[in-house]
C-alpha cells in the first residue's frame, strides 16, 4: 500500500503557485506524460521541497515516500505510472492543485486513498472507517461555534488521517481565523494513518504548530511532547545539512574564482 498511497501523496504535495483549474489540468497532462522511470525521483524531489520547511512531517510521512529511494523492476515502475495516471485522470489535482489552502482542504484525500486500498479485514481489525466530510463538518460546527478564538489547541488522540482537523481548519477560515495560528496535535496507533495525516497537514497548510505522533494513546498517553522533540531534532539535522551544503557551494565558488575549476 505504501507505493500507490505514496504516489497519491506526492501528487497532493506537488508545489503549486498558480491558482485555477486550468493550471491543474495542464499540470496533470504534463505529469501523465512522464515516463515510468521518472516517478521515483519525482517523488523524492517533491518530498525534498517540503523537507526544507517541515522535516519532521516529511519524516512522519516517510512510510509513504521512502519506496522512491529503492530500486524497482520494470513491472513495479509500470504500476507506479498506472497509479499516477489513474489519480490524475480522476482529478486529484482538482482537489489539491490550488495555491489557496482553503481549496486544498475541501477533502481528506489521504483517508480515501488508505481506506479504499486497505483490505476489509485490516480495516475491521483497526476499526478504521472514513468519517464522511459532512459528519466532521457538523461535529466541528457544534464544537467551535460561530466565534472561534484567534488561537487555541486541538489534540486528537485517535486522529486517523486528520479529518476532524480538516473540518476545523475550514471552519476557522470561514470565520476569518487563520488555522496557522492554532496548535494541532494528532496521534494514532496506525503508522500508515499517521503518515497520511502528515501529508494532509502539509496540504492543508495547518501551520508551524501542527505535529503528528504514532503510538497507543491508551498505554502511552499524550505523545505531543515526543512529537515536538522529534521536530527539534529533525530541524537541527536539516539546518546542519543546509550549512554543509552552503559551505561546499562556497568552496566550489572559490575554486572557480581561482581558475581551478572550469
Amino acid at each position: 500500500m505504501d507505493i500507490p498511497c505514496g504516489v497519491v501523496a506526492a501528487l497532493a504535495l506537488w508545489p503549486h503557485k498558480t491558482p485555477g483549474a486550468s493550471h491543474a489540468a495542464d499540470l496533470a497532462r504534463y505529469l501523465a506524460s512522464q515516463p515510468a522511470l521518472r516517478w521515483p525521483p519525482t517523488v523524492g524531489q517533491v518530498a525534498a521541497v517540503h523537507y526544507l520547511h517541515r522535516p519532521d512531517l516529511i519524516g512522519a510521512a516517510g512510510l509513504l515516500l521512502r519506496w522512491a529511494e529503492e530500486e524497482h523492476d520494470a513491472d513495479t515502475l509500470y504500476a507506479v505510472k498506472a497509479v499516477a495516471e489513474t489519480a490524475l485522470k480522476h482529478g486529484v489535482l482538482l482537489h489539491t492543485g490550488s495555491a489557496d489552502p482553503a481549496e486544498r482542504s475541501e477533502v481528506d484525500l489521504m483517508s480515501w486513498s488508505i481506506v479504499c486500498l486497505r483490505h476489509g479485514e485490516d480495516r475491521s481489525w483497526l476499526a478504521e472507517h472514513h468519517t464522511p466530510d459532512d459528519a466532521t463538518d457538523v461535529l466541528v460546527a457544534l464544537a467551535i461555534g460561530d466565534r472561534p478564538p484567534a488561537s487555541a489547541s486541538v489534540n486528537e488522540p485517535a486522529g486517523g488521517t486528520g479529518g476532524i482537523f480538516r473540518a476545523a481548519a475550514q471552519r476557522l477560515r470561514d470565520h476569518g481565523v487563520d488555522p496557522r495560528d492554532w496548535t494541532w496535535s494528532l496521534q494514532d496507533l496506525d503508522p500508515l494513518a499517521v503518515a497520511g495525516a502528515a501529508v494532509n497537514f502539509l496540504v492543508w497548510d495547518l501551520g508551524p504548530n501542527a505535529t503528528v505522533a504514532c503510538g497507543n494513546t491508551l498505554s502511552e498517553g499524550d505523545l505531543t511532547g515526543q512529537a515536538l522533540a522529534v521536530r527539534a531534532r529533525a530541524e537541527s539535522r536539516r539546518d546542519a545539512l543546509l550549512a554543509g551544503a552552503e559551505q561546499a557551494a562556497g568552496h566550489l565558488r572559490a575554486l572557480r574564482a581561482l581558475g581551478v575549476l572550469e
